[in-house]
């Protein structure tokens, strides 16, 4: 499938930044703070082939106590984050889609900030930083996204690693790639049927040049 969307809108966590490792370490003492079930390793396998309802419904999670668990993430990760790193391939993929002229924008439940100081000197690829959405809010984000820049749902292209990220495109009406090398598995991404699968950032460059 050949496209050349005029904006590519990227998720963040797991699709640019290696932060799973991270967030791994650290499930513990916040589902102990939050009173939430602490899975082990081979519920952790199980869960990324969840939707995000699912997960929360899995670890115990009411839905009125998912705002406050996600800023928790975000307040926790501006000390982590000089540690964290883009996966293998990014910033080359990013620069190679920046030189083609593609307008390039961040929409991400984490915050900008986190975001800002992880990407370094990969910042000035992004046009637009639409951060700190909630576990449910990237569709209406989209919807500004394409406003502001007058575009139709059909030239925009969102790239994410969850399941979410797929829900999320087809409220919005716009293009999905999903990446593999993310927070839920190859098959569960793959039984949605996004409009691309990527199993490398090269794999993102190849498709859209």
């Amino acid at each position: 499938m050949s496209v050349f969307p005029k904006i590519i809108a990227f998720d963040f966590d797991g699709t640019l930044a290696n932060t799973l490792p991270w967030f791994d370490e650290i499930l513990s003492s916040v589902a102990q703070k939050y009173n939430f079930r602490d899975p082990s390793a081979e519920e952790k396998a199980r869960l990324r082939s969840m939707e995000a309802g699912e997960i929360l419904q899995t670890l115990q999670i009411p839905f009125w106590k998912a705002p406050a668990i996600l800023m928790e993430f975000r307040q926790r990760m501006q000390d982590a984050s000089p540690n964290i790193e883009l996966f293998d391939g990014i910033p080359e993929a990013l620069q190679q889609l920046h030189a083609k002229g593609y307008q390039m924008a961040i929409l991400s439940s984490n915050s900008e900030i986190n975001v800002r100081q992880i990407l370094g000197t990969n910042t000035g690829y992004f046009n637009e930083f639409l951060c700190g959405t909630d576990l449910f809010g990237k569709p209406a984000k989209l919807g500004k996204l394409l406003d502001k820049h007058k575009l139709s749902p059909a030239e925009c292209l969102l790239i994410g690693d969850e399941l979410r990220d797929i829900e999320a495109s087809r409220k919005a009406n716009v293009m999905i790639g999903s990446v593999t090398w993310g927070y839920n598995s190859h098959d569960a991404l793959q039984q949605e049927q996004p409009n691309f699968l990527f199993t490398s950032p090269a794999d993102i460059v190849k498709a859209l040049t």
